[in-house]
């Protein structure tokens, strides 16, 4: 009885894929009668059997031993002529077994050429990764697949469908019944979330958000694995994503492919499996595989690197023990200067005097309303101490600079970088006891590195479209295992004698194995200590990247407040992690200098136009742009006749620069150089030749000596 086994062992699922020979119909028959889970086809009169589609739940190597036991009844082991596996999870179980390992493609093209020979183009959307293939001729011409984001995945919008409280089984029959599309960003899944709470704010329905979520999808995978290419057609869908009608219909509308020009094939989840099988029957060298028991002795024997405790030992919290601000005696006027840091996630105000004394720090939610959460926290300053202070100086930064600083009138506007390392370089240089040469600042839903020597950036780098291992990726997990994110995280953190080892990755794969994990019975307490180590290795992995890290390090941002990240940061580089005070304000505290530093340079007047802007004369307009798949909703703030831009996620179509009536010292540079290179290309460039006409007489002449 020859039978050839195919696995298919991704991160989410297990497909099987038995054939077998005309002799085995019978053995193979039965095991489909005595098993539900299995199904046979026949395929060029053979007989082909295939198992259901399984979850594996975190434990690839007991789900793939449970389904060859259940093939094991009826097919016996010695009777199979081979086993050979694909897919994310299945190099490990290859390497036990002692089996051919298939790569993915060529295993999934091998089965295509067999089955849908006139398919040319191919897409696959499963569970952690996506796919795209050109075939001709059987072969592979062109291919490419996604990279380590979870964006336009089926765990992505496993992930996202869970959040508004749908099983992702039924997405695409309620996105089906959407009138309309709610405009959700399909780069990461931390912005993902934020569009969608702002979409329920906007009133959109649950259905109308799912469907903005299968359009993100599709852009996604058109922008970022397609990339341009051409189709050819006949066009498949295949991976579990393709069974949604969603996702199918918002992949037509991307590509411009008219009805019946993009199908699903039957087998559409089971391509891989399929192909394995298939080439381990045209194998000419056969493998002999060891016992599947195999897998259930290393399943149990296998233990997982704990990282060490955590401990507070090499962590400074400079933020204890600083007094409240004492105003001088008396009810004469505090000269005082202003910082305002708007960010995606927090908006914070910032009120020193003329000593550099924090008068007030304001730490708020934007909400995706920036200009109401500056009117806020201008509010809490003005009932505090609005009858005292003299504001003679604003500054702006974060990603809403532009817009905020004509909204307050600003007399400053600098980015974040600046503004975060003139915070802590005057924090280091007063309260701590060597100046700052690296900072470590982690937001909401971005990260910056800055190296810094003798008061200069020397060096910096940002997360990209990714939010992986920031504060919104801590809180949602904090949220799901029941504990405050303030307080209660970094106690139980800190009380975990062995760290689970999560690693760092996509904060959709992560979620995944913190729930494996917890399904598996690890305490909270260790889960939450391995979630403060993973954001640390994902800070240094992904934004760092190898730069040079110096000894005075200050955690900023508002993940600083959590202890137990500081200590995994201490902990990973053996280094000494201080956390400065006003950590989660310490941009604004930064562009409150640099507007105290400008108005003693200049003596100038305050363009700050108060602390009730309710009178202001503003209009408002939302549009979307267009310029990359992102398709952000932008809205358009019309402030005193002059424009400014809230929304984009790129923050650069839409950047401009802010006009503080100083003429500068020099000229524009790279403005210059276009303008030269400009002037010279219009000198070298040959005149052009107007026609010269030929007189009527000699036209008439060569007419006649043709005929």
């Amino acid at each position: 009885m020859p039978v050839n086994l195919g696995l298919d062992i991704g991160a989410i699922s297990l497909k099987l894929a038995a054939l077998g020979r005309s002799e085995d119909r019978a053995a193979l028959a039965a095991l489909c009668t005595h098993r539900p889970a299995f199904r046979m086809l026949d395929w060029n009169g053979l007989p082909l059997v295939l198992s259901d589609y399984r979850r594996i739940g975190g434990s690839p190597m007991q789900s793939t031993y449970d389904l060859l036991q259940e093939i094991y009844e009826f097919v016996p082991e010695g009777s199979v002529d081979g086993l050979r596996v694909t897919g994310s999870g299945a190099r490990t179980i290859s390497k036990i077994l002692g089996i051919y390992f298939e790569n993915e493609f060529k295993a999934i093209a091998h089965m295509m050429a067999a089955f849908y020979p006139d398919v040319r183009t191919l897409f696959e959307i499963g569970g952690e990764s996506s796919k795209y293939i050109r075939m001709q001729d059987g072969g592979i011409v062109d291919y490419d697949r996604s990279g380590e984001c979870a964006a336009g995945t089926g765990s992505f919008l496993d992930q996202q469908a869970l959040r508004l409280g749908y099983p992702v089984e039924g997405v695409g029959e309620l996105v089906c019944e959407a009138g309309c599309a709610a405009r959700i960003a399909g780069r990461c899944s931390v912005f993902a979330k934020s569009d969608m709470i702002h979409a329920q704010q906007k009133g959109y329905q649950p259905s109308e958000i799912l469907r903005g979520l299968c359009d993100a999808v599709a852009r996604n995978f058109k922008s970022a694995i397609v990339k341009g290419r051409k189709l050819e057609a006949r066009v498949a869908m295949i991976g579990a994503v393709s069974q949604n009608q969603g996702v199918r219909r918002a992949m037509e509308e991307a590509f411009g492919l008219g009805a019946g020009e993009l199908f699903v094939p039957e087998l559409y989840a089971w391509c891989g499996a399929v192909g394995t099988a298939l080439l381990e029957s045209e194998e000419k060298k056969k493998r002999s595989f060891g016992e599947i028991h195999r897998l259930k002795q290393h399943e149990t024997e296998r233990k997982s690197i704990d990282s060490q405790p955590l401990s507070m030992d090499n962590v400074v919290l400079l933020r204890e023990g600083i007094p409240p601000y004492v105003p001088p005696p008396g009810d004469g006027p505090i000269p005082a200067y202003m910082g305002i840091d708007i960010g995606s996630v927090s908006t914070n105000v910032v009120v020193i005097d003329a000593d550099a004394r924090v008068i007030h720090d304001v730490y708020l939610r934007t909400a995706g309303r920036p200009v109401e959460a500056v009117q806020q926290g201008l509010a809490e300053v003005e009932r505090l101490w609005g009858t005292r202070l003299v504001i003679e100086g604003v500054g702006t930064t974060g990603s809403g600079r532009e817009l905020i600083a004509e909204f307050v009138g600003a007399d400053v506007v600098n980015d974040e970088i600046t503004a975060h390392k003139t915070g802590a370089w005057h924090v280091s240089n007063t309260l701590g006891s060597a100046p700052v040469d690296t900072i470590f600042e982690i937001g909401g839903q971005d990260s910056k590195f800055i190296a810094i020597e003798n008061g200069v950036v020397v060096d910096f780098a940002m997360n990209e479209a990714c939010a992986a291992g920031t504060g919104s990726f801590l809180e949602e997990q904090a949220e799901k295992l029941g504990i405050k994110i303030k307080g209660e995280f970094a106690k139980l953190a800190l009380s975990a004698e062995t760290p689970t080892r999560l690693g760092e990755r996509c904060t959709v794969f992560m979620e995944r194995d913190v729930t494996g994990y917890l399904h598996k019975g690890e305490t909270v307490p260790a889960l939450v200590a391995g979630l403060a180590y993973s954001i640390a290795l994902n800070y240094l992995n992904r934004v760092v990247r190898g730069r040079r890290i110096g000894d005075n390090i200050y955690f900023q941002g508002g993940t600083a407040y959590n202890d137990a990240v500081a200590s995994a940061f201490s902990m990973v580089l053996g280094k000494k992690v201080t956390v400065p005070p006003y950590n989660g304000v310490m941009g604004a505290v930064g562009m409150a200098l640099i507007a105290r530093d400008w108005h003693k340079a200049t003596r100038g007047m305050s363009r700050f136009r108060g602390y009730d802007l309710r009178q202001l004369d503003v209009k408002t307009r939302d549009f979307v742009c267009k310029a990359c798949t992102n398709t952000c909703d932008i809205k358009e703030f019309t402030i005193e006749g002059n424009k400014s831009f809230w929304g984009d996620k790129c923050s650069d179509k839409y950047r401009k620069a802010f006009s503080s009536g100083r003429k500068p010292v020099i000229e524009d540079l790279f403005a210059y150089r276009e303008k030269v290179v400009e002037e010279l290309t219009a000198k070298k460039a040959p005149a052009a030749k107007a026609p010269t006409k030929q007189p009527a007489k000699k036209k008439a002449a060569k007419k006649a000596a043709k005929k």
